[in-house]
């Protein structure tokens, strides 16, 4: 009977918790337990849930004491009342103590735990810092032949002998991006100078000497490299796009235009026999002596090293029948296939939640953007978006182990959002709708 009686109880507690006045709620411990259950942890994150962050509330650990049929403080009341305590703070709650002997109308030692939930100006980790960076995958290739490596995710990058400046075997770093949910957790937004632009895919590039040095190593730039995107390939409007050094934050803007080095002192030029130029090249007093030498041993080897370029030829050839794009690189680092966007742009800004710090998002998945917000005085703004385009309003934060989650789907930049209020999800709910975001 007192089974029966203990589990209304529980019953009663749980299903009433909202039900208290003045903020105060009640959380049911058995005899002797201390550790909080994942069901009282669920109470706790649910009391979040309904909390103002300007009003002060209380728990109150009870057991029942089946010899009296009634609720009571245990003797442990202030061990559970600290485990009630630790999580509060793990999930965005400020507590102010644990109070003890207060008048109260249950049986022991009152005990309570005194708090209030975190507003605006707490501390959140965001979505790139909370998750590990995406690992890099590394190939070994040889810059003197012609090389194609393929990323894991489609990415097709070929290296055509001589288009890396080193003789040494190289090893290349490459990351790759294309679902939605990877650039926001890589903090990868698709903005150029405040616009969005639309994205086919990016990486990240690198290459450095397969040696103790790890030095870093230049692409040729009368070479460069040949790239085919996952999925902008076939669009004949992408073009590359590099992280702009410039800017603090991430901003995708064209890369220069190809360029020489103009350090050189030395030029050679060759004439044909009617006296037109064949090539003029540039060098250092010291690249000067030894392309002399090279020259020399390249006539007494001219036969051998005929036979080799048409070998790499041959190699070029059948490379090139696999990569289609069009698309070429000159620098290593943050690389992006993207293209401006031909229609109405419009700014877009909305107030923020004033009870929990949080990122913000816009992801357009029809056009393929997602546009990070910049929150200042109460306000989000996101710069220039697509205006007549469907998008989904994401708002993420991380307070100690807790996370916080908001998402509105957005007809258009002139609709009107409704207010925004981030609530506690447990971090697999999260990550299942940032993998949805393709």
């Amino acid at each position: 009977m007192s089974r029966l009686i203990y589990g209304l109880l529980c019953l009663c507690i749980s299903n009433n918790s909202f039900a208290q006045e003045g903020g105060r709620y009640n959380i049911l411990f058995k005899p002797g337990q201390i550790k909080l259950t994942t069901s009282q942890e669920k109470e706790i994150k649910d009391i979040a849930k309904s909390s103002n962050p300007e009003k002060r509330i209380m728990i109150f650990p009870l057991t029942y004491d089946s010899a009296f049929d009634q609720l009571i403080y245990a003797p442990v009341a202030f061990r559970q009342g600290n485990e009630i305590a630790e999580y509060a703070k793990s999930i965005g709650f400020e507590v102010q103590g644990v109070p003890q002997n207060f008048p109260s109308s249950y049986d022991g030692r009152s005990v309570a735990v005194s708090m209030k939930f975190k507003g605006a100006g707490t501390a959140v980790s965001s979505l790139k810092k909370h998750y590990p960076e995406k690992p890099s995958q590394f190939f070994l290739i040889d810059p003197k032949k012609d090389t194609l490596i393929t990323g894991n995710e489609g990415t097709k990058l070929l290296f055509r002998a001589g288009s890396l400046m080193t003789s040494k075997q190289v090893e290349v770093e490459l990351k790759e991006f294309y679902s939605l949910g990877d650039y926001m957790k890589g903090g990868l937004p698709t903005v150029s100078n405040g616009e969005m632009i639309v994205t086919g895919g990016s990486i990240y590039l690198n290459a450095t000497e397969n040696d103790a040095k790890k030095k870093q190593v230049r692409i040729n730039q009368d070479k460069g490299l040949k790239v085919d995107f996952t999925i902008g390939k076939d669009d004949p409007e992408m073009q590359i796009f590099v992280q702009d050094p410039r800017s603090a934050s991430m901003n995708w803007i064209l890369p220069p235009k190809r360029r020489g080095d103009s350090s050189y002192s030395m030029t050679e030029t060759i004439f044909d026999a009617s006296g037109k130029v064949v090539s003029k090249t540039t060098y250092s007093r010291e690249e000067w002596q030894a392309h002399l030498k090279e020259e020399k041993a390249k006539e007494e080897t001219r036969v051998k090293e005929e036979a080799e370029r048409e070998r790499l030829a041959e190699i070029a050839r059948a490379a090139k029948m696999k990569i289609d794009s069009k698309l070429e690189i000159l620098q290593f680092g943050n690389i992006n296939c993207d293209r401006f966007m031909d229609e109405p742009m419009i700014a877009f800004a909305l107030p923020q939640d004033k009870t929990v710090g949080a990122e913000y998002f816009l992801v357009y998945q029809d056009v393929r953007g997602v546009m990070n917000g910049n929150v200042l005085n109460g306000q989000v703004d996101f710069g220039l978006v697509p205006k007549n385009r469907k998008a989904m309003l994401v708002a993420v934060s991380f307070i100690g182990k807790q996370a916080y989650y908001f998402e509105q789907t957005i007809a258009d930049a002139t609709a009107k959002v409704p207010g925004i209020i981030l609530k506690p999800v447990d971090e697999s709910f999260l990550n299942q709708r940032l993998a949805s975001l393709k």
